[in-house]
């Protein structure tokens, strides 16, 4: 078992790793309509090119546990964090040349890192709680979406500045390797012993009722939150008329919103109950929906 110390250092490392992630990917989505204008794209060729983004990620997810069991989560880590840095230096270099076909194949490498690195560094962060004895996971997705603010808040900046968007991307994914290359350093030691589940314990969850209904209420969520974080800046840019360093700020205020429930969210479900605080929660992202969509 890990002393007190290599806990309290894993901690630490765990979390700068999910204030990272959170940067990087908001440094993109925070300036979609630079994306959109560099190519000339319609909304429908913006979808797809944020498509391949997406399919990355697909792709990624399901070698995520392959890639942590057989090199641990630090280096999974790593390799997942190089993946996306490079992408998204792939798409710098395509922003500057102009070909739409290289910032697709550089939204896949960046979604295909994402993948693996969402996947590793929440076993490491489950390893700490586990090494805690007590609830972390929460403060960590809140971690997310801290970084996720501080992303939004550099490509508002880069954008009231005039900085390009190219050296944007660069210039966070030096700024994220710079952090986290040293940070896993502290994570957990690998615990040989730890036991998976099985295929077939895997497909008998499947066959419980309520692990659909949780699946559908999963998908519904990301569903929702994916098109805020696609969409909320060009939403704010084409649909009110507002600068990109606002459409920034927009999307920053979403990220900042998702940040508070993440922190108290486990104080709200310690006191009112998880489907009561499901219910009111839902409602209230389809009110704040149907403001952004119908509102002046």
């Amino acid at each position: 078992m890990a002393g007190p110390g290599v806990v309290r250092g894993a901690r630490t490392a765990v979390a700068v790793v999910f204030v990272a992630n959170g940067t990087l990917f908001a440094s993109i989505f925070a300036r979609t309509p630079a994306l959109r204008d560099a190519f000339g794209l319609s909304p429908a060729g913006l979808g797809l090119l944020l498509l391949c983004l997406s399919a990355g990620s697909v792709v990624g997810l399901p070698l995520s546990g392959f890639v942590v069991g057989r090199i641990g989560a630090a280096r999974a880590v790593v390799a997942a964090m190089a993946t996306s840095a490079t992408g998204m230096v792939a798409l710098a270099a395509a922003l500057v040349a102009g070909p739409k076909a290289a910032a697709g194949a550089a939204l896949f490498l960046v979604g295909l890192g994402a993948g693996v690195w969402d996947v590793a560094m929440n076993v490491e962060g489950a390893a700490v709680e586990r090494a805690l004895a007590r609830p972390f996971m929460p403060r960590l997705h809140a971690g997310f979406s801290l970084g996720a603010v501080a992303g939004a808040g550099i490509a508002a900046a880069c954008a009231a500045l005039g900085v390009p968007f190219a050296a944007q991307l660069v210039g966070v994914a030096v700024l994220v390797a710079a952090v986290v290359a040293p940070a896993v350093r502290a994570f957990l030691p690998a615990d040989p012993g730890a036991e998976h589940a099985g295929p077939r314990a895997v497909l008998a969850a499947w066959r419980e009722p309520r692990t659909l209904l949780v699946g559908v209420l999963v998908l519904s969520s990301a569903f929702t939150e994916g098109t805020a974080y696609d969409w909320s800046a060009v939403a704010f840019v084409d649909g009110h008329g507002a600068a990109q360093a606002v459409g920034a700020l927009g999307y920053g205020l979403f990220m900042t919103s998702m940040t508070a429930a993440r922190v108290w969210g486990g104080a709200l479900l310690t006191r009112f109950g998880r489907v009561a605080v499901l219910r009111a929660f839902v409602l209230l992202a389809l009110s704040g929906l149907l403001v952004v969509v119908l509102g002046p």
